[in-house]
């Protein structure tokens, strides 16, 4: 899936980005700001339209107060638009871990995609800004994905280009800035955010970068804990789930279960659903 050549293409000189020893296209963006210790990489689609250039150029708007430090075209070439000493303005309103203003410690890596997309009667796809496209014509393979963070829609894969020059670019970040983590807008920002979309190998590339057991925005139970039919302490114990259990949260909301307000989270663990209470859940990554 990700396949590039055995030494990476991709090196870095003065928080500059080469490409066979060639610096790499800069257009630098004024959205950005100082104060930056990177820890990790965020990864954004454009949502957009998909000619060459078009994102790259908005980010050199005054009115678009937004930027990335790389963008990465369908072909699979890239465009430098902050240094990687600098603060690039893209994860907005965002936490990781309890550490809200993600754009203060992760690079953001944009990659040129139509994001969600509606499928019409005369069976086109059409993302937010109205355009029509078709499956199969000019290379646009499209899919429909449904999950809890994304939520329903039709979507267009990525190239293998893209893929693969996604994958150096990571690699060649983490090595240089002993970077320990890897992130889709959609987890640092969710319920706000659906990007990458669902067609996008995340959690593949994470385990390549960091090993398979790394996916640190998966809820892990702290303590044992009842799974519950329904949020309260009464006698609707369906399971008991050990430590360390991995969960998906489906959907969170506070209940007065003794006389007073808390926070519970209806879970999925792979075999059933229920309810557990949010003390028993390390979600300090989930704002």
């Amino acid at each position: 899936m990700f396949v590039y050549p055995h030494t990476n293409p991709f090196t870095i000189k003065s928080h500059r980005l080469f490409e066979d020893d060639q610096p790499v296209r800069f257009l630098r963006s004024p959205h950005q700001s100082d104060e930056f210790t990177p820890r990790g990489i965020i990864l954004h689609d454009t949502a957009g339209r998909l000619e060459k250039g078009s994102a790259v150029d908005w980010f050199l708007h005054s009115e678009a107060r937004a930027s990335a430090h790389l963008t990465v075209e369908r072909d699979g070439s890239v465009t430098q638009q902050v240094g990687f000493d600098r603060r690039a303005w893209h994860a907005g309103k965002s936490s990781y871990r309890g550490e809200s203003n993600v754009n203060a410690f992760a690079f953001g890596i944009e990659m040129v995609n139509l994001g969600k997309c509606v499928k019409l009667r005369d069976n086109s796809l059409q993302p937010w800004f109205k355009a029509q496209f078709r499956d199969g014509v000019n290379g646009l393979s499209f899919a429909p994905a449904s999950t809890r963070s994304h939520g329903k829609g039709w979507w267009l894969d990525y190239t293998e280009a893209q893929l693969n020059t996604v994958h150096a670019l990571c690699a060649a970040l983490a090595a240089k800035y002993d970077l320990s983590f890897l992130a889709g807008h959609f987890e640092i920002s969710p319920g706000r955010k659906v990007d990458p979309n669902p067609l996008f190998p995340l959690k593949e590339l994470r385990a390549c970068l960091f090993g398979e057991g790394n996916d640190p925005t998966t809820p892990t139970l702290t303590a044992s804990a009842h799974l519950r039919r329904w949020p309260s302490y009464e006698d609707n114990v369906i399971a008991v789930l050990e430590k360390g259990t991995r969960v998906e949260i489906i959907r969170s909301g506070r209940f007065n279960a003794l006389g007073h307000f808390e926070l519970w989270h209806l879970v999925d663990t792979g075999t059933q659903e229920g309810w557990v209470h949010g003390d028993l859940l390390n979600t300090d990554w989930f704002e």
